[in-house]
C-alpha cells in the first residue's frame, strides 16, 4: 500500500477506535466486540511501526489497560447476589402466596454501594461484574444531584442504590452528545477517571436497600423509612398484605411509560426480613426476593448470512447477521444462535424475515424465522485453519459443529488468552487478537513461552503487527504475573467446569498453595466435600491433573510461578502469637531506586508478608513512597 493510502487508512483507523472508544466508555454501549476492537488497534499499530508515522491523537499511545480498569478495586462486605428474575405472574403469586410483600420498581442503570461512617459518605463502589468485586466511583458519585454528603446516623452502614438518569434529563443530554440510553448515562458517566460535573448533576441515586448496619432490623418498611430519614431517595414501594388478592393488580399499576426514571420490570421481596433472611441463597441470587421482568420486544429484519468463530475448546459459535435493527437504543447486527441444532432449528435462508429481541435487553437473540426457506448452508471447515469441522452432541443433545484441529489458531490464541484474562493471572496488553499475531510469528507456542517473550525484545521491536505498543510495560506486566495464588491459576489453566467461585473456594481451602492442593490430589482427596464444589468438578479435576495432554501444558508453567501460599514453610511469631502478618499480600509503589526497592522488600518479606510491585484485587495493603 502507498505512504498516503497508508495514512489515510490511519486517520480511518484513529476514527474508528475514537468511536469505540467514547461508545464503550462514555456511553457503556459498545458498538463492536472486543475482537473486532483489537482487530483495528493492531492494524493501527503495524502501520504506525511500518511507516514511523504516529499522530499525537493515536490510541496506541496509551499505555496499557483502559480506563476502568483503572478504577480501584473494592471487596464487597457482602455479596452483591441478583433477584430471581421471570416473565410469568404465576411465579410471583406463588412467591408472595402467604407473607406480606413489597412491590418496588425494578430501575434501569448502575447499581452502585454507598458507604457511610461518623454520618459522612466516605466510599461509593460499582456493583462489579461479579457482585464481589467493585469500582471505587466515589469522585463521580459525590457530584450526583442528590446523594446525602452527610446524614444524621452517626453508625457504620451501607446503601444500596441505582445510579439512574431520568428520562426528562436524558432528553437534554442527548441534545448535546447523543447517547443512546438513559443507562448508559449513567453506566458511562460514573466510570470515568474525572468527573465530568455538568453531566453528573442530572444523576440521581435512588436507594432500595440498607445493608451492614449495626440494628438488626425485622421489617423492610422500617429500613426503608430509615433511609428516607436520612435523606436518602427511596425507590417508590407499595405494601400488599398477608393473603391479599391486590397483588396482580398492585403491580399492575406500575406503568413503565409514564415513570420517571428508566425501569425494566419490578421487585417483589418478603416485607419480614428475617424470614427473608432465612430462605437463604444460591451462588446467583437471594430467595428472599424476585422480579417480574417485561416481555422482550420483537422486532423484524432480514436474515443475510452466518459469521462462524472458532473457541478455545474448538466449539464453532454460529452468529446469525441481519440487517441491523435498533433495540434499546444500540443498533444490534448479529446474533449466536446456539449451536447447530439452533440453526437448524430456525431454518434460514438469505433473504428470510425473521424475529430478534435483547433476551432482558441484554443478549441479542433470534426468535423466530418466519419464512423458514432453509436454504443457507453452513461452511464445512473452521474458519480460521480450514480443517474440516466435525460436529459434536451434548449431554442435553445439543449439537455443536466443532474444529478438531488442536494446532488449531484460534483454539490455542484463546486458551492463551484465557490464562492471561483479568480474572486469571492479569497479563493486561495480551488478548487473542495480538496472541494471534505472536504466534503467527513464532514467538508464542504454549503458555510458558510467555515468561520468556523479554528475552526475544530486539526482534520483537522489529516484528510488525504485533498489536503491542509498550513492550517494557507488557514485560513488567508478566513479571507481576509469576507471583499468583492458587484461584488465579486454576482459572486460567482452564479445567474444565471451574469457574471464579469454584477456584476460589479452593484458594481458600488450601491457603493459595499449589503445593497442597496438589499433595491432596496424590492422596486421592474427595474434593466435594468442601462447600460449593460439586462431584462432577471433583471428576473434572482428577482428569485434568492425570491427563498427559493437560500435563504438557500446566507442569511447565510451575516452575515459572511463585504460589504464594507455598512460601509460608514456617509460622514466625510476633508479641508470643501467631504472625497476623503472614502470607498477607503487601503491594510496594512508588520506589524508583532498585536497591532501596529491594531492602524494602526483603524487610516485608521478613516480617511474614508477600510482596508485589504492583496493586491487584488481591491487595491487602499498600506501602507507597511519598518521596520526590
Amino acid at each position: 500500500m502507498e505512504s498516503t493510502n497508508l495514512v489515510r487508512r490511519m486517520k480511518e483507523l484513529i476514527n474508528l477506535i475514537k468511536e469505540a472508544d467514547v461508545a464503550y466508555f462514555v456511553n457503556d454501549n459498545p458498538t463492536m466486540s472486543d475482537n473486532e476492537y483489537d482487530k483495528l488497534v493492531a492494524e493501527l499499530k503495524g502501520i504506525e511501526h511500518e511507516t514511523g508515522i504516529v499522530f499525537s491523537d493515536s490510541p496506541s499511545k496509551r499505555v496499557g489497560g483502559n480506563v476502568k480498569e483503572e478504577l480501584k478495586s473494592v471487596t464487597h462486605t457482602k455479596p452483591m447476589l441478583s433477584a430471581k428474575k421471570t416473565k410469568c405472574i404465576g411465579d410471583v403469586l406463588e412467591f408472595a402466596a402467604n407473607k406480606d410483600v413489597i412491590v418496588s420498581w425494578k430501575l434501569d442503570g448502575l447499581t452502585i454501594v454507598l458507604r457511610y461512617e461518623n454520618g459522612e459518605l466516605k466510599q461509593a463502589i460499582t456493583r462489579g461484574k461479579d457482585g464481589l468485586i467493585g469500582e471505587d466511583v466515589t469522585h463521580t458519585v459525590r457530584h450526583f444531584r442528590n446523594v446525602p454528603l452527610k446524614v444524621p446516623c452517626k453508625d457504620i452502614f451501607e446503601v444500596r442504590g441505582e445510579g439512574v438518569c431520568s428520562w426528562s434529563d436524558f432528553e437534554i443530554i442527548k441534545k448535546n452528545e447523543g447517547p443512546t440510553h438513559p443507562r448508559n448515562v449513567a453506566a458511562g458517566t460514573v466510570r470515568t477517571l474525572t468527573a465530568d460535573e455538568g453531566k453528573l448533576s442530572h444523576l440521581d441515586f435512588v436507594a432500595f436497600e440498607l445493608i451492614d448496619s449495626n440494628k438488626t432490623w425485622d421489617s423492610k418498611l422500617e429500613q426503608l423509612e430509615f433511609l428516607e430519614n436520612n435523606k436518602f431517595s427511596v425507590v417508590e414501594h407499595s405494601f400488599v398484605s398477608f393473603g391479599s388478592d391486590d397483588i396482580e393488580s398492585e403491580i399492575g399499576k406500575y406503568n413503565p411509560d409514564t415513570y420517571f426514571y428508566p425501569v425494566d420490570g419490578v421487585v417483589i421481596e418478603y416485607e419480614d426480613l428475617k424470614y427473608g433472611k432465612s430462605l437463604g441463597a444460591t451462588a446467583h441470587h437471594e430467595n428472599r426476593l424476585i422480579a417480574l421482568k417485561w416481555e422482550d420486544t420483537e422486532y423484524e429484519t432480514v436474515f443475510r448470512g452466518v459469521e462462524l468463530a472458532t473457541g478455545r475448546t474448538g466449539t464453532v459459535e454460529i452468529n446469525a447477521i441481519f440487517d441491523p435493527v435498533d433495540i434499546g437504543g444500540m443498533m444490534v447486527r448479529r446474533a449466536n444462535v446456539h449451536g447447530l441444532s439452533g440453526f437448524e432449528k430456525l431454518k434460514l435462508g438469505v433473504g428470510d424475515t425473521i424475529k430478534v429481541y435483547k433476551a432482558n435487553m441484554i443478549v441479542p437473540q433470534v426468535s423466530e424465522n418466519l419464512t423458514k426457506s432453509g436454504t443457507f448452508k453452513l461452511s464445512e471447515f473452521c474458519p480460521c485453519c480450514g480443517a474440516k469441522l466435525e460436529i459434536k452432541m451434548s449431554n442435553t443433545g445439543v449439537r455443536s459443529l466443532y474444529c478438531p484441529n488442536e494446532d488449531c489458531l484460534a483454539r490455542n490464541a484463546q486458551k492463551i488468552a484465557r490464562f492471561c484474562d483479568k480474572k486469571a493471572m492479569n497479563i493486561e496488553g495480551l488478548n487473542a487478537a495480538n496472541i494471534s499475531a505472536f504466534m503467527e510469528q513464532g514467538f508464542i507456542k504454549s503458555i510458558k513461552d510467555i515468561y520468556h517473550l523479554a528475552a526475544q525484545k530486539k526482534q520483537l521491536l522489529n516484528a510488525k503487527g504485533l498489536g503491542i505498543g509498550n513492550f517494557d510495560w507488557l514485560f513488567e506486566k508478566i513479571e507481576s504475573s509469576r507471583s499468583t495464588n492458587l484461584a488465579r491459576f486454576l482459572l486460567g489453566i482452564g479445567i474444565q467446569g471451574m469457574g471464579p467461585e469454584s477456584a476460589k473456594k479452593l484458594d481458600e481451602y488450601f491457603g493459595k498453595s499449589f503445593k497442597r492442593f496438589e499433595e491432596a490430589i496424590k492422596n486421592e482427596y474427595e474434593f466435594n466435600q468442601i462447600e460449593g464444589i460439586s462431584v462432577s468438578l471433583n471428576n473434572k479435576i482428577y482428569d485434568w491433573y492425570y491427563s498427559e495432554k493437560e500435563q504438557a501444558i500446566w507442569m511447565p508453567l510451575i516452575d515459572e510461578l511463585k504460589f504464594r501460599g507455598d512460601t509460608a514453610t514456617t509460622k514466625r511469631k510476633i508479641l508470643n502469637g501467631d504472625n497476623v502478618l503472614e502470607n498477607r499480600n503487601i503491594a510496594v509503589v512508588g520506589i524508583q531506586d532498585v536497591s532501596e526497592l529491594d531492602a524494602v522488600k526483603n524487610a516485608l518479606s521478613k516480617l511474614g508478608f508477600s510482596v508485589d510491585a504492583t496493586v491487584t484485587s488481591d491487595t491487602e495493603f499498600m506501602l507507597v513512597s511519598l518521596k520526590g
